[in-house]
């Protein structure tokens, strides 16, 4: 009889419990910014007086937007000790997972800015560069998500 093997978690493996967080507040993050996309810029209202303006739902959109993301900020830092860090250190996936970063801290950034610039000229060029990022998020995610998996398992 064979000594059992026993299964060594990848480096920078996440738990099924964990990897379904993140996909599920990194998805909830995604569709409220498109769907606040959609309103702002495609869903128009007549008012009684006959004025184009905004639809209601726009604002509830954008608040949505705003709580899941903060709660992708939360998620981020339950990934960097045992996803980000073991993984650039042992080399595994580093250029996906470093874009991802990039896009992570550069969406993070500029939802703050959008907050706190009150500079209107301002806020729409930043809100500009924020919302095209965070539509190429998308390729970002799935790119780093589909990378082939050349694990090396932790000595």
């Amino acid at each position: 009889m064979s000594p059992k093997k026993t299964h060594r978690p990848a480096v920078g493996h996440l738990p099924t419990r964990r990897r379904l967080l993140v996909h599920a507040v990194s998805a909830a993050t995604f569709i409220t910014g498109v769907v606040w996309l959609i309103f702002h810029y495609f869903v128009r209202v007549e008012d009684d007086m006959g004025f184009d303006g905004p639809h209601p739902q726009q604002r509830l959109w954008l608040i949505a937007h705003a709580a899941v993301s903060f709660a992708a900020i939360w998620v981020f830092g339950i990934l960097w000790p045992n996803h980000v860090k073991k993984s650039w250190r042992a080399h595994v996936r580093r250029f996906s997972g470093g874009v991802l970063f990039g896009v992570a801290m550069w969406l993070t950034l500029t939802g703050f800015a959008l907050y706190y610039t009150g500079d209107p000229a301002l806020d729409q060029a930043v809100a500009l560069m924020h919302w095209i990022v965070g539509v190429a998020a998308l390729a970002a995610y799935l790119v780093h998500l589909l990378t082939q998996r050349s694990t090396p398992t932790p000595k």
